[in-house]
């Protein structure tokens, strides 16, 4: 049975050079392994708080996914004629990104809705963590 991985451990294991850049900017001393460097950035996010989750924010290295989803989960505004619901209740611009996402940048037609849910709510999680 796998455990849930936390923030630290996905960013110390994904971009500890990153993770170490950021660190050696505050004085934090240089991590000899993954678990020190993770113990070095939950050291840093009690220190620095919201500062701290913002620069870890940037270096995520599923930020751009984690954008493309959160503003394609967000309100319609009405700003286009060709943004509007279906009757399905999504828009043609989620459909867009949705086959972008799955087909890494060609253009392809279907998303189902259980993997459009399953990202979203990889999204929330990854946002709630990132605002604690």
């Amino acid at each position: 049975m796998s455990s849930a991985i936390t923030l630290y451990e996905y960013l110390a294991y994904n971009v500890p050079s990153e993770c170490q850049d950021i660190l050696n900017r505050y004085d934090i001393p240089s991590a000899q392994n993954e678990q020190e460097l993770t113990e070095n950035l939950k050291a840093y996010v009690r220190v620095y708080r919201d500062e701290a989750l913002e620069e870890l924010a940037e270096i995520h290295p599923d930020k751009d996914l984690i954008s493309q989803l959160a503003k394609a989960s967000m309100p319609y505004k009405g700003k286009s004629e060709s943004e509007y619901l279906n009757a399905s209740g999504a828009m043609s611009r989620i459909e867009l990104i949705e086959g972008q996402l799955r087909s890494g940048g060609e253009k392809q037609d279907t998303f189902t809705k259980s993997d459009m849910m399953l990202g979203l709510g990889v999204a929330v999680l990854t946002l709630s963590l990132l605002k604690q």
